[in-house]
């Protein structure tokens, strides 16, 4: 018999997923969000999401990382100054400009970043337990098609959604790409769950998804994008004007130096041991941010980590403290 979880018991969602993340963001985190940001952003009609990630074994966490800012033009000169504040991603940066860590406090950006146990598949316990997840996830959404299909003359966008959902299911039964599948799914109901956020707080009613260069975006035509929209609609209940880059793992984006902000926390986090604090591997360049930044930021920086036991899958807000804040 299948070990029953929390996230099994939402209902009116298709993955019932982003109904327990309402219970924790809105329970731990919307007024914080609310007063320090979203009052000063909420008449922005317009938004991009930049996301940046950490699938790798070597570090103490796996993050995702959506970066969300207000789009208020001059995107050229933003990138130029954080070419010149920080020229190479994370990973190949020794130290990190003190300029840098002002340009992060004065610039509208909300941080989002998702945490998972390296021991665990994301917010399953196995590889088995997400494909029996995910198959039973597509057979809903097959339903929702089916169903959409009485409302609209325009079926293109159905028939190409679809044809992704047999992607999907045609993987699970060959039992091919399962971890990347698994990370797609991941990434794109994250995502469309933070802009959903975005959807409910502000006026938005047009957005551009700025993805990192990634496999996942490989899969399918277009799947992690066609899941994102479906997670987004699916909770907000209405279309808004929605665009996607199809970076793949070897493309050259124009947008590649604004990737950087989300790439810089991702990676900070991603060797922070939330259960060791003092313990973690992290390099100099994220000690700098943690500390600089990161670190108590109720403002603009939102870490959740998804942590399964017995009883199931928690999700729970985490703030970064330091080895000093620690001792107080």
């Amino acid at each position: 018999m299948a070990r029953k979880t929390r996230i099994e018991i939402a209902i009116d969602r298709i993955s019932p997923l982003t109904s327990l993340l309402d219970e924790v963001i809105y329970q731990s985190s919307i007024h914080d969000m609310r007063q320090a940001y979203f009052q000063d952003v909420k008449l922005s009609d317009s938004w991009i999401i930049l996301s940046d990630y950490y699938f790798g074994d070597d570090k103490a966490n796996k993050v995702i990382t959506f970066t969300s800012l207000p789009y208020l033009g001059g995107l050229p000169q933003l990138q130029s100054i954080v070419r010149a504040l920080a020229p190479r991603d994370i990973k190949h940066t020794r130290s990190i400009d003190g300029r840098f860590i002002e340009f992060l406090r004065q610039l509208p950006w909300l941080n989002i970043s998702f945490i998972f146990e390296q021991d665990k598949y994301f917010a399953w316990t196995s590889s088995g337990e997400f494909q029996d997840y995910m198959a039973e996830f597509c057979e809903t959404l097959s339903a929702y098609v089916a169903f959409w299909r009485r409302n609209t003359m325009n079926h293109s966008r159905l028939d190409a959604l679809s044809r992704n959902i047999l992607y999907a299911q045609d993987l699970l039964r060959q039992k091919k790409k399962i971890r990347i599948l698994s990370e797609a799914f991941v990434i794109s109901l994250l995502g469309g769950y933070v802009s959903s956020i975005l959807c409910r707080e502000t006026a938005l009613t047009r957005l551009c998804w700025l993805s990192d260069r990634d496999r996942t975006n490989e899969l399918g035509g277009n799947f992690i994008r066609d899941l994102f929209q479906v997670t987004l609609i699916d909770i907000v209940k209405r279309n808004i004007s929605f665009s996607f880059t199809t970076a793949n793992s070897n493309s050259e984006e124009w947008y590649e130096d604004l990737i950087r902000i989300p790439d810089f926390i991702t990676g900070a986090i991603a060797s922070f041991d939330f259960d060791n604090i003092g313990k973690h591997t992290t390099k100099p360049a994220g000690l700098s941010l943690i500390g600089a930044y990161l670190a108590n930021n109720k403002s603009d920086c939102f870490n959740y980590r998804f942590h399964i036991n017995d009883d199931g899958l928690k999700i729970q807000r985490m703030m970064i403290t330091t080895t000093a804040d620690a001792a107080r």
